[in-house]
């Protein structure tokens, strides 16, 4: 699943504004590594603008928090990912505080799935009642 999810959402994205996020964030395709090595100014000129001005002006929009926030979900998965497989290792090997954390990881892991189901459920009950308004 790596980033899947933040290149569909730069897909909706402005070329420039994409390729933009893409080097700040150093989000590598097989295609944009001349673009996350290039300094401010080849940017500049390669995007036919004259500052980042404009870029940083974009920073403040909601479009902007959006794909920011998704990038970082992204990122805390993958971080989450990566410190289960430490623990998961660590308490295979009898380490006790490991053990113990991976308990905990578990159990905090259900309670959200819960949490996640309960949301779902809602949404779609919401989503029920918002059709029996529906006059044909």
């Amino acid at each position: 699943m790596k980033n899947q999810g933040i290149h569909k959402a730069l897909e909706k994205v402005d070329w420039r504004k994409r390729a933009y996020f893409m080097r700040k964030f150093q989000i590598r395709t097989a295609k944009n590594a001349h673009i996350l090595a290039m300094s401010d100014e080849e940017f500049l000129q390669w995007a036919d603008r004259k500052s980042m001005i404009v870029f940083q002006n974009w920073e403040q929009t909601d479009e902007y928090f959006e794909l920011y926030m998704k990038y970082m979900k992204l990122k805390m998965q993958r971080d989450l990912e990566t410190v289960y497989d430490v623990v998961s290792e660590k308490a295979k090997q009898g380490d006790e505080k490991a053990v113990k954390l991976f308990l905990q990881l578990h159990k905090d892991m259900a309670q959200l799935q819960k949490s996640m189901n309960r949301a779902q459920t809602k949404q779609a009950e919401v989503q029920e009642d918002d059709d029996d308004d529906l006059v044909l």
